[in-house]
């Protein structure tokens, strides 16, 4: 019996030994998000992105795995959105206007009111969407919006000081602002702002209507010498941080609320970076040698008068797909007016 005690002790022991030596395998998570954005990857908005998904992986004590896909590398650009709606990435970052007419209720943020600052077209788009709640949007769970520092003329050859210098040049553009550049006496050449470079170095653009931080974040400050601060038509391009509504409905309860807290801490912080990179983005030009001219306000007047159509057509389309093109447009207006005091 005692042979017998002493070989149940020893095979206990190696058992046991056996046990703790077995590699411990690494906590797996219980959800996958595949966070896409077409930025390039030193660009901040990239980075600020990424670091999104990093907390939401810090915060969930690792249940939740951010795979993240940058620089087009799952979507590109102009499919972002839709991407997110058939589920080939879970959460995306897409500027509406590459998609002209999907976001007609909201597209009126991009007009060009003349914006007066960084950071205002971001607080003003969550402003908007929390009062009008587009039904444009229904298909997915909106996370957040944000929006570029006011947009302006840029161009490579020539100096624009009045309208009659515009007269023909090609200049790029992105949805509405196609129109802009039209009534302004320019021809408009859309396309995304990652081809702009190279639209630029082969003469298919002569110029483009951009924030200072893309002569920078892709460095179209290599390719254009002049600066125009059309500031009484600026405009700005609202952005839309969007999750798939099935992939939302499949997290639990105390998930959803961690991503719902950091939310209102997203928009603030990308406030702030469009307010980085705007500065940065004029610094770099001008250590470049770039020449930035500003209109006179007789001239400014004259731009301003020429963009008035685009919201009288706005209200006008609103009207016939019964939205409150006239109340959004409103709502805009005096959203704005506190930033121009």
């Amino acid at each position: 019996m005692k042979a017998l005690s002493w070989t149940v002790k020893f095979l206990t022991a190696v058992l046991f030994l056996a046990v703790c030596l077995i590699p411990v395998q690494g906590h797996s998570a219980d959800f996958i998000l595949k966070v896409a954005n077409w930025f390039p990857v030193t660009h901040k908005q990239n980075i600020l992105l990424e670091n999104w998904g990093k907390e939401i992986e810090k915060k969930t004590n690792g249940r939740v795995k951010v795979n993240y896909y940058s620089g087009g590398t799952l979507v590109p650009a102009a499919q972002s959105y839709d991407a997110v709606t058939k589920g080939i990435s879970d959460v995306g970052n897409h500027v509406l206007g590459y998609t002209v007419g999907k976001f007609p209720l909201t597209e009126v943020i991009d007009l060009p009111h003349g914006y007066p600052n960084n950071t205002c077209p971001t607080a003003l788009a969550n402003a908007f969407y929390n009062k009008f709640k587009p039904k444009e949007f229904d298909d997915v769970k909106v996370l957040w919006f944000h929006a570029q520092a006011p947009g302006i003329i840029h161009t490579k050859s020539k100096p624009i000081t009045k309208l009659e210098d515009l007269k023909g040049m090609k200049i790029r553009t992105y949805g509405s602002n196609a129109k802009l550049m039209g009534l302004l006496g320019g021809t408009p050449v859309a396309m995304p702002m990652g081809d702009v470079y190279d639209a630029l170095s082969r003469g298919v653009a002569e110029g483009v209507m951009a924030a200072y931080e893309a002569l920078e974040g892709f460095r179209i400050g290599e390719q254009v010498k002049y600066t125009t601060e059309n500031f009484g038509t600026s405009y700005t391009a609202t952005f839309a941080v969007v999750m798939n509504k099935k992939k939302w409905n499949s997290l639990p309860p105390d998930i959803q609320k961690i991503i719902d807290d950091m939310s209102p801490q997203y928009i603030e912080k990308y406030a702030a970076m469009w307010d980085e990179i705007e500065k940065q983005g004029k610094e770099y030009v001008i250590k470049r040698g770039n020449k930035i001219n500003s209109l006179s306000k007789e001239e400014e007047a004259r731009w301003i008068e020429k963009a008035q159509p685009l919201f009288t057509e706005y209200v006008a389309k609103m009207k016939e797909k019964g939205l409150p093109g006239e109340e959004a447009l409103k709502f805009v207006r005096d959203y704005l007016k506190p930033f121009r005091k």
